[in-house]
C-alpha cells in the first residue's frame, strides 16, 4: 500500500493581530509575494503596494484576493505617495503599522 504525502504548512499565528505593509509583490515568483502569503497564514493583516505600472502588468490582484488584502498604489520614489500608503494602511487595517517589507527591484 502506497502512502500519500500531504504537504502542509503549519501555522502558529505568530503574527496574529499584527499589521503590515508589503511593497514589491509582482507575481508568484516574487519574494514579497511569498512573504505576504506566509504573513497572512500566520495571522497578519496586510496592505500590498506597488507602482501603478506594476499593478497593470503584474498579478497583484490575485494575491490580494487570495489573502484578503487591500492594494494601495505608490511609487516608492515619491514621498507623498509613500506617506499616502501608510495613512491609508492605518485606516484600512485599523491601527498602527507593526512591520514593513520593502522588496522592490528596479531595472
Amino acid at each position: 500500500m502506497q502512502g500519500i504525502i500531504i504537504n502542509t504548512i503549519m501555522s502558529y499565528n505568530l503574527l496574529k493581530g499584527k499589521r503590515g505593509v508589503i511593497f514589491g509583490a509582482l507575481n508568484d515568483m516574487s519574494i514579497a509575494w511569498k512573504v505576504a502569503e506566509r504573513c497572512a497564514e500566520e495571522g497578519a493583516s496586510i496592505v500590498l503596494s506597488n507602482t501603478e505600472m506594476a499593478l497593470r502588468m503584474g498579478e497583484l490582484d490575485a494575491l490580494a484576493k487570495k489573502i484578503n488584502a487591500p492594494v494601495v498604489a505608490a511609487d516608492a520614489t515619491n514621498y507623498e505617495e509613500l506617506e499616502n500608503v501608510f495613512v491609508q494602511a492605518q485606516e484600512l487595517l485599523g491601527g498602527k503599522i507593526d512591520f514593513v517589507l520593502h522588496s522592490i527591484g528596479m531595472s
